[in-house]
């Protein structure tokens, strides 16, 4: 376990399951999360790149698990979502990355998942890559 009762994650580009996926969102106080993932399960196997086309760490600061759970968000993402579901997805990236010790570098990754993770560019970090 880790602080606050938060389950280890798993590593970069390991498959979770969904009973694994079910007990993360759990634990991090996801549980909205988990229920849409539940009802409607991403064909695509959930695995996490880190933060995407960035640092996972910086400065002696572990950014890993804001990205993961940033990750899973965007996984299970859906083109009709409302806009709005994204846009809390990439400011709890940047509270989470704040809250780590990097107010500075939450911003700048908040701008970058707002361009770089916009859906239309169907990338394997975009929003709803769970399923594409």
């Amino acid at each position: 376990m880790t602080p606050a009762g938060r389950t280890e994650l798993p590593g970069i580009g390991v498959v979770v399951p969904l009973g694994r996926i079910k007990e993360i969102c759990l634990a991090h106080g996801l549980s909205e999360l988990w229920r849409k993932i539940e009802a409607d399960p991403p064909p695509r196997p959930f695995k996490s790149d880190g933060c995407s086309l960035w640092f996972d760490a910086w400065e002696g600061t572990d950014l890993y698990p804001a990205c993961f759970l940033h990750d899973l968000k965007y996984w299970a993402g859906r083109d009709d979502d409302d806009p709005a579901e994204r846009l809390i997805a990439d400011a709890e990236l940047m509270i989470d990355v704040a809250r780590a010790g990097e107010p500075r570098m939450a911003e700048i990754m908040f701008q970058g998942v707002r361009v770089g993770g916009h859906p239309v560019f169907r990338r394997s970090f975009s929003w709803g890559f769970g399923r594409r």
